[in-house]
């Protein structure tokens, strides 16, 4: 089971037209439902608003079978993000983010939650403000402590958070607690600053395995002092990359999660893993919004871009 911490948000889309669409997202929660139609048991924690909104994300999860604890509804509304897109399909966001649902909670709370079947506990993106870390920090010590995995995307968002540099310095505490890392090119320039950001990440966590993505140029797996690398799959038609970089992640959680209790095997061994995770990402991408594939879809998909596992 693969258990997930971090915001639900109803994503307005803008359209050609000038109006918006609405669609369901929050990166840790696409990466729960990525991880739910890959067919590994997924347990999303963070609550879900009781306005009509909230219903909608509500009925959205459990369609996708993921599993929900009885107590995670909240009275404050639904997190909003406004999405507009640049002329690469890059999108940008407008966030609200105060006195919302999925901040409504507490460690205590959340803990009661987790399910000790649980084997990678995931968070990352919003779920990372300083301001949340005496509800979020005591949960993953303690998952730790019961041997499950932390699993964290550090997705920054500089311009969402109450202070950038309590930011930067909490992100820098928590490097160092995760047991899988998935950090882009971007993120790093953005956490970092332009240079090195990988060997620093390297450094705050010598032990992590970390997913490194850089877009269209693919992305690889570091573990201590190996590597290895898939390129990207070309994604036609090319709609938007909203969501990409979460279905990409939730199909490598996905894989990974089998190797749970015991140790990863060479980097080499997860190849095929990293190449699924990207063609996941890939067919993502020909697609509005966040659409993680379903497992026979990519399994269909991996066939015949790779051939018959």
């Amino acid at each position: 089971m693969i258990s997930v911490i971090g915001e639900n948000v109803i994503d307005l889309l803008s359209q050609t037209d000038g109006s918006f669409r609405a669609s369901v997202g929050g990166s840790p929660l696409n990466v729960a439902v990525g991880v739910a139609r890959a067919q590994v048991p997924s347990y999303y924690l963070s609550p879900l608003s009781l306005d009509a909104m909230g219903q909608r994300i509500t009925q959205q999860l459990q369609g996708d079978g993921v599993q929900l604890p009885d107590n995670n509804r909240s009275h404050c509304p639904t997190s909003l993000a406004f999405v507009t897109f640049d002329a690469a399909g890059q999108p940008q966001y407008s966030l609200y983010r105060q006195g919302i649902a999925d901040r409504d909670t507490s460690a205590e709370r959340l803990l009661a939650a987790l399910p000790k079947a649980t084997k990678i506990l995931h968070t990352g993106s919003l779920a990372l403000e300083p301001q949340d870390a005496e509800q979020l920090i005591p949960v993953l010590k303690a998952a730790k402590a019961w041997g499950m995995w932390l699993s964290i995307d550090i997705n920054v968002r500089l311009a969402f958070v109450s202070d950038a540099a309590d930011y930067r310095r909490y992100l820098l505490e928590l490097i160092p607690l995760a047991d899988i890392i998935k950090a882009s090119d971007e993120d790093l320039e953005h956490l970092f600053g332009a240079g090195d950001g990988l060997d620093k990440l390297k450094a705050l966590n010598p032990h992590a395995l970390i997913a490194y993505t850089t877009g269209a140029s693919g992305a690889r797996l570091y573990l201590k002092d190996c590597e290895v690398f898939a390129p990207a799959v070309a994604a036609e038609p090319f709609v938007d990359t909203v969501g990409a970089g979460d279905t990409f992640f939730a199909n490598l959680l996905a894989g990974l999660v089998t190797w749970h209790g015991q140790p990863l095997p060479p980097v080499n061994d997860l190849l095929p893993l990293l190449q699924r995770a990207n063609l996941a990402a890939s067919l993502n991408v020909r697609k509005a919004g966040c659409q993680p594939p379903h497992k026979n879809e990519l399994d269909a998909a991996f066939a015949a871009v790779y051939g018959p596992t």
